[in-house]
């Protein structure tokens, strides 16, 4: 038995001899209560019945054959003792005897006068030098409604011993069995209240040893119940916790086996170009191509430094980015422009019908331009000579919308997950690259609220979606909307 579960049980037998002694201290104090009740009801029944009888011997005329034996036995018919008074507090009877200890007290003679003055029933409680209770019971006997005489009965009330003695017992007895009961009945509360507990206690050591997979399976419709769900709940976060740090530890192994590889292709070129020219291997026009390799081996190798370093600083969320009033379709018009040339040299054909309408909004008009590159850059690489490209806007009733869809090779559908990860490259990709520009696009669709999706088919194609919540376009034109601000201030 564990500490709790001892002190449980503990408090449980505590809290029932406090009810077992509430319950004796209630029945005495009943017991005595009623017993006394009784035997002053018991009393005045009798000193009634004599008082009765009197008055029906006054009431006869001519010598009553058994009044004499009727008062002899008084005392013993009314069980106390019993005084007939005059009006004159004369004493007409006083029980068995005649001697000074039959005499009337002083109490007695005052209760008869107090009947005489009132003509009614009178009671009086006392003690005598011992502390027990005495009562007194005064009766008018009355003769055509006038009264003659006064009856006082005396008695001390006694508790019933050998009653009280009796079913104390049998209360004891019955407290007795109840208490091993709820003893009994306590210790199995107690160990079955802390099973839930333990189990919890379990499992979270469990969790702390680094088993996410444990469960508490306790199901009480009660705060111990809501305890043991938040920790399987608990136990999930954890897990998916850890799962997320391997992913994101395998994800950083990656990121630097991908760099080491990116970066080792064109220093291995430009050391081993640079070696052979200071070593006087290459002359003439061999040396001006080794000079023309290392120098493009170092604009690729500045181009990924500077794509690392843009990927970097998109996705940390405290980097700032210029927002400024824009249209989105200008933006567009902007880089479709850019890539016309580079889509003329593929006699690539772009179609675009530009809407009759502007997209105002706030944002940094250089990393949306760079995203539309991107895209366009992308679908150009890919696309086949003489293909076409389309590029779309519309407008729904929650947000805008521009798609870019190409007739190029497409991505397998098993990479597609893959595409937004940095360095990540088809494996059926026949272009160079860093891998890095499609992470690129998505750091700045985030970071203007810009929800884009790819769809994509092998043979059929690759479509990015980008898509824009209204409530990030301005109604009108961005200029018109702040001074019309102004104005209403």
């Amino acid at each position: 038995m564990n500490k709790i579960t001892k002190k449980l049980f503990g408090y449980f037998t505590m809290l029932a001899l406090f009810l077992v002694v509430i319950v004796f201290i209630g029945f005495y104090s009943v017991f005595r209560f009623y017993d006394y009740r009784f035997q002053e009801d018991e009393l005045k029944e009798r000193a009634r019945t004599i008082k009765t009888q009197l008055e029906t011997f006054m009431t006869t005329t001519g010598p009553h054959r058994g009044q004499g034996a009727y008062l002899r036995f008084l005392d013993d018919i009314s069980m106390a003792d019993a005084h007939i008074i005059s009006r004159e507090n004369e004493m007409l009877f006083c029980g068995n005897g005649t001697g000074p200890e039959k005499e009337p007290s002083e109490k007695i003679l005052s209760i008869a006068e107090d009947i005489f003055a009132s003509e009614q029933d009178q009671q009086l409680k006392d003690q005598d030098p011992q502390g027990a209770r005495v009562l007194y019971l005064g009766f008018p006997v009355k003769k055509d409604d006038k009264t003659l005489a006064a009856i006082v009965i005396r008695d001390t009330l006694d508790m019933d011993q050998d009653s009280f003695f009796l079913s104390i017992t049998i209360l004891g007895c019955c407290l007795l069995f109840a208490l091993a009961v709820s003893g009994i009945l306590s210790a199995f509360l107690s160990r079955r209240f802390m099973m839930p507990i333990q189990r919890i206690a379990s499992v979270t050591r469990k969790l702390a040893q680094g088993d996410y997979q444990v469960k508490t399976d306790v199901y009480d419709k009660n705060e111990i119940g809501v305890l043991a769900r938040e920790t399987d709940i608990l136990a999930e976060k954890l897990g998916a916790a850890r799962r997320e740090r391997e992913a994101l530890e395998q994800m950083q192994k990656d990121y630097i086996a991908n760099i080491s590889h990116e970066l080792r292709t064109p220093v291995t070129v430009i050391r081993s170009s640079l070696e052979a020219i200071c070593d006087g291997i290459v002359s003439g026009d061999k040396l001006k191509e080794y000079q023309e390799q290392s120098l493009k081996e170092s604009i690729s190798l500045q181009r990924l430094v500077n794509d690392m370093l843009e990927l970097s600083r998109l996705q940390n969320k405290e980097f700032p980015i210029e927002r400024t009033g824009l249209d989105l379709l200008m933006v567009l018009d902007d880089a479709l422009r850019a890539t016309r040339i580079i889509a003329g040299k593929k006699d690539i054909h772009l179609h675009y019908k530009r809407p009759e309408t502007e997209w105002y909004m706030e944002g940094d008009y250089g990393r949306l331009r760079q995203m539309f590159t991107a895209a366009l850059d992308n679908a150009i690489k890919y696309s086949p000579n003489g293909s076409s490209i389309w590029i779309k806007t519309w407008k729904m009733q929650d947000g805008h919308g521009i798609s870019i869809k190409d007739e190029g090779c497409g991505i397998p559908e098993d990479e597609q997950e893959h595409i937004f990860e940095k360095f990540f490259r088809s494996k059926d990709a026949k272009e160079k690259g860093s891998g890095l520009g499609l992470a690129i696009m998505k750091s700045i669709a985030d970071r203007h609220s810009i929800a884009l999706k790819i769809r994509s088919k092998p043979g059929q194609g690759t479509e990015v979606i980008f898509t824009l919540q209204s409530t990030k376009i301005y109604p009108g034109s961005y200029h018109e909307r702040h001074q019309n601000d102004t104005l209403d201030m």
